[in-house]
Formats: structure tokens, C-alpha cells, sequence
């Protein structure tokens, strides 16, 4: 109940406010060309050196001084428009690559008000991986896919997915990544007649008590922090009893947090928070303070209560823009979403073209991420960002942003709103960009998750869908990027599956064997074992492939049934090259009839082994299968169907239907025509015709033979089949008959 009260009121403060935002007060700071980000200052100090060995004043600065965070500048300018000038130039000269213009103060920092230190990145950390070592594979992005390889990749289909899906990259919190709310600081309020300060210049008498209060809040408006703590415990020692004793411990805790030093700070507001509850009389400096010290120690609440106000008694401060946007992000961190979401709409309504109405978009869309559904009212400013996350991260970006970490940031949550939706190939496109615009950012380990978690999608998505060539071609653009640091086994075994079955077999077996060196399961190092089994075979490592045959054939138990067949189709291919055709054809009848429904391959090898085991009626049933099954896609098939009608022409042949041998003979050359062409069949072709007493067509047959082949053997055997032919047709009389 307490919560809902406290965003009413916020809601009620942000909505009546009026009057127009006052314009950003104009540092005295130079101006410089942000150009970079590392974690680490070695990798800093190398970008810095390399640009003053290109003629540029470069330096680094660790603005933050608590973390291992270094930002690259160039050069120092008076103004914004000659450092955009100037980094334009360096820009053109292809010195930089991109550049944002920076405010940094007299001492080398950049301005607090400008750009506020990063947060850690939303993704967790990624989890400590098995070790991969494919640094050694070289693998060309443009690979030409052969599709005319002998016979189509066995079927060995596994489920479209296993039992562990991808993980998505991104975490919890809708604001990690934006700069951290920052206390801003007040211009030092005019000391006019009737304050303390202002008597004191006026050289009024002040009464004692006045006088040191008045020296003491002087000297925290110089600057000068350390001797005005001091000044205010001399006061509070002196003064215990005075009204303004316990203003004075808020103004100690001011001065903690003005010198940052949070634990002193937060020391200090809760001593005076404890001594003097009441609003109304903490100084106006301090009150934001103790505002923000909620905020800063995971007091929300607290903070909305003192921000909402602060905006009440004060309704033409000039950080009322400020303090609507950080009771807005309260409410995000409470997860009140709606209510934040109506917050940030105000303030883009209210403080267009600000800072913090940029970030409040932002806000808006990562909550639109993260939980879309909600119920805003449609005519709400704003409204597009949480409902078109996407677009507002495009949007924002074309934009020059305040710094390079936010860009960085946004492009992650682009991917990340991407992978949301499913939208896996944008998502990797999106990481891909990231990490290569910022290949030392902050947020390099969660872009290599982003990018691996969409990457492994893509594979997936697309093997289930039997699009072997997207997903080798993911493999092959993914390698360069550095994705593959711990390939898991099933995003392995799919990629190793993937690039077989498009011919790309030394690829395969390099994916297959590092898998193998860290998978430790049985079954999924069998099903490995299998492909890479299938590879040797395709490759002609015949001995390596039946070595890996008969290991598995001993751990057959071990094996899933689609394994169980793919390993005896390899065990028949191996026969079958051999000559061993009853064995092989005996291997091939033990695979399940749905095992080879759409092998057409598989029905042509199968013929095969049974037309030479003289069984050529179940040898005929076998080739039609496959002439049926490689019509589907005669263009990848060519050689499986010239295979099948050859071999049905073979038993027609050996069935004497003569016709029918003919017919599928021809059929069997026409296929071929443009490419290779099997002089056996253009043989049994013209033998079909010699059966038919058609000598003409014979010899044409024969003749086309010889002149394709210019071979010594074919130029005799035709002779001889010719001479043979005329002889029987000239004695066929006295011959019996068949």
C-alpha cells in the first residue's frame, strides 16, 4: 500500500509540473575527442600510443579511479563545434574510426555532468566453458558447396532439438549498462541581506553562533569540504542546543559525499536522518543529498518520498528535471513498471531534447523487452519506445550520444530485443556489429554470450528445418567471429551433421573430433563417432572408417535406432565397395523400411548389392524406389537417377524384357546428357538393341560409344558384340530357340 501511495505521489508531482526546464549551465572545462574504451589500462596505453605515433595529442583517463575502466581522448579544444571539427577531419583521414565530443575539466577528468560511469552489463557472466582449440583450423568464409557429390549424406535424423536449449544472453535489470544517477551538484546560492553569509559580506555584526555557521556553509560552497566538517563540529560542540546544530550534520554528511566518500556519507545521513526526520528543515542542498543517498543504497522508496518533496516545495528549482527522471528510475527498480513507464513518459513530454529524456526512452524500451504486454494508455508520450523496443534502439543511435559506452550498451540491448523476439539472425547481426565496433568494451563478455546464444539458435532453428547449407554457412561467417569458445555438444553434433551433409567433410570431421575431445557421455560420443565414421567412408579412408565400424558394431547397445541405421548403411556401403554383395545386401535389409523412405541413395545401393546377388526382382522393386524418391530433385540426384535406371535397365535385361531395358537405358543416358556418362550403359543400351534384332540402332549406339570413349577395350568389345550379333542373325535358323 505504502509503495502505491509513493508512485501517486510521484505521479502527481511529475505530471503538474509547469514551468519549463532551465538550461544546463555551461562548464568551464576544454573539450576533447572520446575515441575509445578499455578494460584495462595496458590496452589503453596501447591505443594512446598508437595514435601519438599518428601525430595526435592523445591521452587516457581513469575518470572513475575505483575500477579498471580507461576512456581514450584526442586532442583539447575550446568548444564543442572545433572538436567535432577536428575529429571530422581525423575522421576522413581514417586516423579514427568514430569519434563523441567530451567535456573534460581543467585537471584531465571528464565532467561528471557529462557522462556518468558505466554499469556492469546485464548479462551474468557467461559460465566458465570447456576449452576449445580451433585456432589452428583454417576455415574460408567463401566456400563453393559441391552438390554433385556421388550420393546424398545418409539420414541419420536426430529430434529437431535436444533436451537443453540455448540460453539467452541479458539479465535482470532493465537499466544496467545506462550511466548511474549521479548527484549534480548545485551552482552556490547567491549570498544576499538576510542570510548569514550575505550579513557576513555586508560586514554586519553577526551573534557567535551565526557567524561560525556562516563561515562553515562558506567554506563547503569554495570547495573547501574537509575544513568545513571541521568547522561544523566546532559548531555542533560549541552550539549543541542551537537550531541549527542538527543542519549541521546533514551539511558533514554533504561534504562526505561531495569529497566521495560514500562510507562517511552514508555514515553521516543516517546520524543526522536519525536527529532530524523533518523535511522542512534540511537545508535545500542536503535534502537532495539525503534524496540521492536513498537512491544510492537501494532505498527507493525513500527517495521517491524525499525527491517528490523536494520538487513540491521547491516547484521552480532548476534540478526539478533531474529529480522527476531519477523518481522515475526508482520506480523501475522498485519493478513497477507501469507506474515508471507513465514517469518516463513525463519526463519526455515535459524535457524533450534532454539528457534525460534520451535515457528515459531507453528505459522505456528495455522495459518493453522485458515485459511487454503492459497496459499504458495508447495516446501516452512516448508510448512507441516500450512498444517498438527495436526501432527505439535505432532511433537512438543514429543520435550523438554522450558516450561510446552507451552506444555499446544500446547495441547489446538491440541484440538482446531481437533474440526476445526470435528474430536469431538480426540478433547475431546486431552482437557481430557490437563486438566489432567494441572489441574491448564493457560489455565484450555479455556481446560473445549474445552473439554464441543467437549463433546456436540460428543452428538449430535452421537443422530443424533441414537447411544444412544456412547452417554451415553460419558456422563459417561464426568462426571469424570468434563465437565458437565452447561449442556445446549438441550445437556441435549439429554443425558436424550440417557441413557432411553438404560436402564440406574435412570441416565436419575437424567440428566432429574437437568435440570428441572433451564430450565424456557415451551415446552422444557414439553419435559422433557415427558422422565422423561416414565422413572417413566419403573421404576414401576405408580403413579408418570400418576400424571405427567395428567399434561401434561391439557398443551397438549404446546406440539410438537412428544411429543403429546409419551405422548399418555404412556397414553395406563398405561391402558393397568390396564386392561383397550379400553381405552388403543383408546389412541394407536390417534398416527399418521408414529408415530409408527418402534415401534415394540408399535404395540405389541396396539395388545394387541385390541385382549382383542375382535378385533382381526385389533388385527391380529397390531401383524404382529410388528412381521414384531422386525425382523429386533430379538436379542434386543426376547420378542416383542415371544409377537406378541403369540398374533397372540391368534386370529387365537379365529378364529378357527387352523393351522395358531398353526404355529405362535411354532414359538412363538422356539424364546424363551434359554431364558424365556411364559407357556400361551406353553398352547394355546398345545390347538391349542387338536382343531386339535392331542392328541400326545398335551399331548408332555403339559408334557414339566408341567416339566418347576412344578406348582400345570398348573399340574391341563392340567389334566383338557386333561380329557376334551379325553371326546370329545370319544363322539364326539353325540356332534353338530361347
Amino acid at each position: 500500500m505504502k509503495n502505491r501511495l509513493i508512485a501517486c505521489l510521484a505521479f502527481a508531482l511529475v505530471f503538474t509540473l509547469a514551468a519549463p526546464a532551465s538550461p544546463a549551465e555551461k562548464s568551464t572545462g576544454a573539450y576533447s575527442l572520446h575515441v575509445g574504451s578499455y578494460v584495462g589500462a595496458e590496452k589503453a596505453a596501447e591505443q594512446v600510443n598508437l595514435l601519438k605515433g599518428k601525430g595526435c595529442d592523445a591521452f587516457s583517463l581513469n575518470p572513475d579511479g575505483k575500477d579498471d575502466r580507461h576512456r581514450v581522448f584526442v586532442g583539447r579544444y575550446a568548444g564543442p563545434e572545433e572538436a567535432a571539427r577536428e575529429g571530422a577531419k581525423l575522421e576522413r583521414k581514417k586516423i579514427i574510426r568514430f569519434f563523441a565530443v567530451r567535456q573534460i575539466q581543467a585537471s584531465g577528468a571528464p565532467e561528471k555532468s557529462a557522462a556518468a560511469r558505466a554499469s556492469a552489463a546485464a548479462a551474468p557472466a557467461p559460465q566458465a566453458a570447456k576449452a576449445t582449440n580451433l585456432g589452428d583450423t583454417k576455415i574460408h568464409p567463401q566456400v563453393k558447396i559441391d552438390t554433385s557429390v556421388p550420393e546424398t549424406p545418409r539420414s541419420g535424423k536426430k529430434p529437431p532439438l535436444f533436451a537443453r536449449k540455448p540460453q539467452p544472453p541479458g539479465g535482470d535489470s532493465v537499466t544496467a549498462g545506462l550511466p548511474e544517477p549521479e548527484h549534480f551538484r548545485f551552482k552556490p546560492f547567491e549570498a544576499g541581506p538576510g542570510s548569514p553569509a550575505g550579513d557576513a559580506k555586508a560586514g554586519g555584526n553577526l551573534p557567535e553562533d551565526e557567524a561560525l555557521y556562516a563561515e562553515a556553509v562558506d567554506l563547503y560552497r569554495r570547495g573547501k569540504y574537509s575544513t568545513a566538517i571541521d568547522s561544523f563540529r566546532s559548531y555542533i560542540r560549541q552550539f549543541a542546543g542551537a537550531p541549527r546544530s542538527k543542519a549541521c550534520f546533514y551539511w558533514i554528511a554533504e561534504c562526505h559525499s561531495q569529497m566521495q566518500d560514500p562510507r562517511k556519507a552514508d555514515e553521516a545521513f543516517e546520524e543526522a536522518a536519525g536527529r532530524w526526520p523533518d523535511y522542512r528543515d534540511i537545508p535545500r542542498e542536503t535534502l537532495v543529498s539525503l534524496g540521492f543517498h536513498h537512491f544510492r543504497q537501494g532505498g527507493f522508496d525513500g527517495a521517491i518520498e524525499v525527491f517528490s518533496y523536494y520538487i513540491n516545495l521547491y516547484p521552480q528549482d532548476p534540478f526539478r528535471r533531474e529529480m522527476s527522471y531519477l523518481i522515475a528510475r526508482a520506480l523501475t527498480e522498485l519493478k513497477q513498471y507501469e507506474s515508471a513507464l507513465r514517469a518516463f513518459s513525463a519526463v519526455i513530454e515535459k524535457y524533450p531534447d534532454t539528457k534525460e529524456a534520451l535515457e528515459s526512452a531507453v528505459i522505456m524500451a528495455n522495459i518493453g523487452v522485458k515485459s511487454p504486454g503492459l497496459k499504458i494508455p495508447a495516446h501516452m508520450a512516448g508510448a512507441e519506445n516500450y512498444r517498438d523496443p527495436v526501432a527505439t534502439y535505432d532511433r537512438v543511435l543514429q543520435r550523438d550520444l554522450p558516450n561510446l559506452e552507451l552506444t555499446e550498451r544500446i547495441l547489446f540491448q538491440k541484440a538482446y530485443a531481437l533474440y526476445q523476439r526470435k528474430q536469431y539472425r538480426e540478433a547475431y547481426l546486431a552482437s557481430f556489429t557490437q563486438l566489432k565496433r567494441f572489441p574491448n568494451g564493457f560489455c565484450r563478455d555479455a556481446g560473445l554470450q549474445a552473439l554464441k546464444g543467437s549463433t546456436e539458435m540460428l543452428v538449430h532453428v535452421d537443422y530443424a528445418r533441414g537447411d544444412y547449407l544456412r547452417v554451415a554457412d553460419t558456422f563459417l561467417s561464426a568462426y571469424e567471429g570468434a563465437w565458437v569458445k565452447s561449442v556445446d555438444f549438441e550445437t556441435g553434433y549439429r554443425i558436424a551433421d550440417s557441413l557432411r551433409r553438404v560436402g564440406l567433410y574435412r570441416d565436419a570431421r575437424r567440428v566432429a573430433d574437437h568435440i570428441l575431445m572433451t564430450e565424456r557421455d557415451g551415446r552422444n560420443r557414439n553419435s559422433l563417432l557415427v558422422i565422423a565414421a561416414d565422413i572417413d567412408y566419403r573421404e576414401r579412408r576405408h580403413e579408418e572408417a570400418e576400424r571405427l565400424v567395428a567399434e561401434l558394431s561391439r557398443q551397438a547397445a549404446l546406440l539410438d535406432r537412428e544411429d543403429r541405421q546409419a551405422l548399418q548403411r555404412l556397414q553395406g556401403d563398405l561391402y558393397l565397395r568390396k564386392g561383397q554383395y550379400a553381405k552388403a545386401a543383408a546389412s541394407y535389409a536390417e534398416i527399418a523400411p521408414e529408415g530409408m523412405s527418402d534415401e534415394a541413395a540408399l535404395h540405389r545401393n541396396y539395388g545394387v548389392a541385390l541385382r549382383f546377388s542375382e535378385a533382381c526382382p526385389t533388385a527391380l522393386q529397390q531401383f524404382q524406389l529410388a528412381i521414384r524418391q531422386s525425382e523429386k530433385d533430379r538436379a542434386a540426384n543426376s547420378r542416383i537417377l542415371q544409377d537406378a535406371l541403369a540398374g533397372a535397365g540391368d534386370c529387365h535385361l537379365l529378364s529378357r524384357k527387352y523393351g522395358e531395358a531398353v526404355a529405362a537405358y535411354r532414359q538412363a543416358v538422356e539424364t546424363a546428357q551434359g554431364g558424365p556418362q556411364n559407357p556400361w550403359t551406353l553398352y547394355h543400351l546398345g545390347r538391349g538393341y542387338v536382343e531386339m534384332r535392331n542392328l541400326a540402332e545398335a551399331g548408332r549406339v555403339f559408334s557414339e560409344l566408341k567416339v566418347r570413349t576412344g578406348d582400345d577395350f570398348w573399340n574391341k568389345t563392340i567389334d566383338y558384340t557386333l561380329s557376334d550379333a551379325e553371326w546370329t542373325e545370319k544363322y539364326r535358323k539353325y540356332l534353338p530357340a530361347k
